[in-house]
């Protein structure tokens, strides 16, 4: 079959290598690139780095526990559940366990607590100083048995009474310049807190220290050894109330401890410098 050049191209034979080519690619879009968005980006803060709260403005929620509301129970009520406080106060000692109490903190069942301890409390020294005379015997006097054994039962009873007040009045002079010392490390705690938190372990601890103490040389072994616990327990329940670390609030409470050390050592110095001067002069 011969071709014929006025028909144009061959049939099959693919298009025109002369003619322009028919922009195989279709026509391109009109606009292939959008207009961005006016601001992608939000606006930074105002204040990004602005000034903290103040420090008293609410607990800080880094101790692994959450503070607890503020939910003081009735009177009788707070009174039923001392005894289970008391027990586990002692028996788990941690920040967290007084964490979990101090919520109940009210100076009425404070006041109570603190009668209730002064109270018993004496009533032990009382019956330790009849159980373990020292001041008056018969081998040293010549007074009858029945006005020694007066005398003896007066003397405790002015001791016991005297000793409840000191004890009275250590509790706030104790707890004041504890929580003086916490706030001024950062505490955050109130003070009726720390006192509410501090007699969960001072009250048991304090009537168990007197009724081992009746014995003569084992009882003040083993009270020195709950004086030393009293102390570890007292760091916890100050870290609990104040929210402190454990540095600041062992600081809170082995600074006062120090300084009553420290006054003691004075003390007995200037009595022995006394002392001495009396005796020297005697000669």
């Amino acid at each position: 079959m011969s071709w014929d050049p006025n028909q144009g191209s061959q049939p099959g034979s693919g298009p025109n290598p002369y003619e322009p080519p028919q922009n195989p690619y279709g026509a391109p879009p009109q606009n292939p690139y959008t207009t961005p968005p006016q601001n992608p980006y939000t606006a930074p803060p105002q204040d990004p780095y602005g000034t903290p709260p103040p420090a008293g403005s609410g607990y800080q929620p880094d101790y692994g526990y959450a503070a607890p509301a503020s939910a003081p129970l009735p009177l009788g009520q707070a009174l039923a559940g001392l005894p289970r406080q008391y027990l586990k106060a002692v028996t788990k000692p941690s920040p967290r366990t007084f964490a979990e109490e101090m919520g109940k903190a009210d100076w009425g069942i404070v006041w109570l607590q603190i009668l209730f301890y002064v109270i018993i409390y004496g009533v032990l020294r009382f019956l330790a100083s009849l159980i373990n005379p020292i001041i008056y015997s018969t081998g040293t006097t010549t007074l009858p048995s029945s006005s020694v054994q007066l005398l003896t039962v007066l003397s405790s009873g002015v001791g016991s009474v005297f000793y409840a007040i000191i004890i009275f009045l250590f509790i706030f002079l104790w707890n004041g310049l504890v929580y003086m010392l916490a706030k001024a490390f950062g505490g955050q705690g109130r003070f009726v807190t720390q006192m509410y938190t501090f007699l969960l372990f001072a009250v048991p601890l304090g009537i168990l220290s007197g009724l081992i103490g009746i014995v003569p040389i084992v009882g003040t072994i083993v009270a020195f050894a709950l004086l030393i616990y009293d102390i570890v327990l007292n760091i916890f329940s100050v870290m609990a109330a104040h929210r402190l670390s454990g540095g600041r609030a062992t600081g809170a409470v082995l600074i006062p401890i120090g300084i009553l050390v420290l006054l003691i050592c004075v003390l007995g110095l200037v009595l022995g410098f006394l002392l001495a001067a009396a005796i020297n002069s005697g000669r």
